[in-house]
């Protein structure tokens, strides 16, 4: 198991970032196999029973479980693979079992695959995550699942995290020291959204769906490990995000002024070992990159955003209540080829429009995270229109291949939400893309 455990810690969805001398403690229990070959730590109060090639642990009280299994192996196929044909295996005995959402990594994509699940036992629904890692001998399946009325799938990763991290060969495991609290989940993940919100604001540039959450999942997998008290010297950036979205234009662009220095100090000081510093430098280099010349050209950062509007709007036909970091990346390379094979047949009012999505992209997922209710349904009823009903993506499936990814009825409904965004949003403006000059301010 030392082997593998060691790859889990790098491979796992979130980044592990080590144990803080001042982090929550007496939050997990320790488990340790009956023969002594490996031992993790689990959630204090949960229940950890274990077979030959598995290990459940169950929250009685919550009706949440987490799962690590050995599965069976196979050198030649990649861990998507493995884990879908461990899913032929459960559904054996438990037929409702879905996997969607598959994720992997370039940087990992042969070791580790990441994917969400549903299940639904005795009438009653349940949401999950699933991992699985493989290695050069063996592949491991992590999940968690828990009713779907109160899934947090913050509070899934976090826990996920903690197992993963935990794992260690003999009885060496450490207390990983992870907040999985549901409250303190909930606030960290707030404080992080508004970071990403800020941050964005203050460079004009907005990030790709993948980009932001690749520096959230870094920002909350370092925040579990603080205490509470620590935690709250992120409180300020939602409170900074709700004021930024009701400032006149004037105010906004003092304050963005204002901010875009601080956070270039903060980027021009920090490590290129910095996962979340070198996703934001290289988008900061790419946004005015051009794909395809013209005028306007279409840039690196409006096909991506543009590919990831239609990718939710196919998402939402099979999935009326999914969220945007639920879209395949697989789903917006597809359309990102559709878009560069069908440039050319696009009218100059199209190419404009396309052009001005990155700040678009930026209000929609701002308001789909943040907004009211009303605001939430809204957003989502107007991007389902951008797609024929016939184009749904299941799982990593691609669907509408061939199509254009523009139709007149997309075109009418784009601009009618652009209208409405730019004219409701005052903050949304300075998102308004320049192709010439691929800036946004």
């Amino acid at each position: 198991m030392k082997k593998i455990a060691a790859i889990m810690i790098i491979l796992a969805m979130v980044f592990t970032c080590g144990f803080s001398d001042t982090a929550p403690s007496g939050l997990w229990a320790k488990y340790t196999a009956a023969d002594g070959s490996f031992s993790f730590h689990y959630p204090k109060e949960w229940k950890a029973a274990a077979d030959k090639s598995a290990v459940s642990i169950d929250n009685a009280k919550t009706d949440e479980q987490l799962m690590m299994a050995m599965i069976p192996y196979d050198k030649d196929k990649n861990p998507a693979a493995m884990a879908n044909d461990f899913i032929t295996l459960l559904k054996e005995s438990n037929p409702n079992i879905q996997a969607s959402n598959w994720q992997t990594d370039p940087k990992t994509g042969s070791s580790q695959v990441i994917f969400d699940l549903t299940d639904k036992i005795d009438q009653k629904q349940y949401n999950g995550l699933g991992i699985v890692i493989k290695d050069s001998q063996q592949a491991i399946w992590f999940s968690y699942t828990a009713p779907a009325a109160g899934y947090s799938r913050d509070r899934g990763i976090a826990l996920l995290q903690g197992l993963i991290g935990s794992l260690a060969y003999g009885s060496g495991s450490k207390d990983p020291e992870i907040i999985y609290d549901l409250d303190l989940t909930a606030k960290i993940d707030a404080n992080a959204k508004g970071f990403i919100f800020v941050l964005e604001f203050a460079l004009g540039a907005p990030l790709t769906g993948s980009q932001e959450q690749a520096i959230l999942d870094e920002l909350k997998s370092g925040w579990r490990s603080l205490t509470e008290k620590e935690l709250t010297e992120y409180d300020q950036y939602p409170v900074l995000a709700k004021t930024i979205l009701v400032m006149g234009q004037k105010d906004l662009e003092e304050l963005r002024s204002e901010l875009e220095k601080t956070v270039i100090e903060w980027i021009d000081g920090s490590p290129d070992s910095d996962e979340a510093v070198k996703i934001i430098r290289d988008q900061l280099k790419i946004r005015g990159k051009e794909v395809i010349a013209g005028d306007p050209p279409l840039t690196e950062m409006a096909l991506t955003a543009y590919s990831e509007i239609i990718a939710y709007s196919r998402l939402l036909r099979q999935n009326p209540k999914a969220m945007p970091e639920q879209i395949s990346p697989d789903s917006v390379k597809e359309i990102k080829k559709q878009v560069e094979g069908v440039w050319k047949t696009f009218t100059d009012k199209e190419r404009e429009q396309i052009a001005t999505c990155p700040g678009l992209w930026i209000c929609l997922r701002t308001l789909l995270a943040g907004g009211s209710k009303s605001e939430q349904d809204k957003v989502r009823s107007d991007i389902v229109n951008l797609t024929p009903e016939t184009q749904a993506i299941k799982g990593n499936e691609k669907s509408g291949a061939g199509e254009k990814p523009m139709t007149m009825a997309a075109h009418n409904s784009l601009m009618a939400i652009q209208q409405m965004t730019f004219n409701t949003y005052m903050w949304s403006r300075g998102f308004n893309y320049s192709p010439v000059f691929g800036k946004m301010w």
